[in-house]
């Protein structure tokens, strides 16, 4: 019984999902949820699919949903190149989080703040950060003055997990990336973010 393998950039063996025919390591968009970017097949299983979508985070999809192939190029292609060196592994042990907390207004007070923010604060005032612990964790060390950011320590409100839905337990390598980019695309939406 001769069986035909394939194998990922990494050389890694590459399961294919047999309800979508998609396989670890492509490049897939989801015809239901166009928000949510391209996104990277981290795993294929028969029944389902792990998925880390650019703007929408780490997904488990069915593998019968409308998704479809999608090639990146130019900054996305370097992305995703970076998704491709780690391994399923690495994806489900990851344990960093990009979280978001909400500030109060008078941070607009700050020069500094409006400054990074020309375009104002319609939907009102952010701090981005990546993080090792769980996010509660986090926003009670940034409150309690422990490796605090200046605005969280005085300005910090309540975390805004509903913003940063699907980016936690993430890889460093990844966390670190999506932060800016979070960031930038929040600050897109109208909120002002430091």
């Amino acid at each position: 019984d001769r069986r035909r393998r394939r194998l990922d950039l990494a050389g890694r063996d590459v399961a294919r999902s047999e309800a979508s025919g998609v396989t670890a390591g492509e490049i897939i968009r989801h015809a239901d949820y166009p928000q949510w970017g391209r996104g990277y097949v981290i795993r294929a299983r028969k029944t389902s699919l792990d998925v880390f979508f650019q703007w929408g985070g780490k997904r488990g999809i069915d593998a019968g949903d409308p998704i479809e192939p999608s090639p990146a190029s130019g900054l996305e292609a370097e992305f995703f190149s970076v998704c491709a060196g780690l391994s399923p592994r690495s994806w489900s042990r990851g344990r960093h989080s990009v979280y978001a907390i909400e500030l109060d207004r008078a941070v607009w007070k700050s020069r500094a703040f409006r400054d990074r923010n020309p375009g104002g604060a319609t939907g009102g005032y952010l701090y981005i950060g990546v993080t090792g612990l769980t996010p509660e964790t986090r926003f009670a060390r940034h409150r309690g003055g422990t490796q605090s950011g200046r605005f969280v320590r005085t300005h910090g409100r309540r975390l805004r997990l509903d913003l940063v839905e699907g980016f936690s337990r993430l890889p460093q390598r990844i966390a670190v990336r999506m932060e800016p980019k979070l960031a930038a695309w929040l600050r897109a939406q109208g909120f002002a973010v430091w």
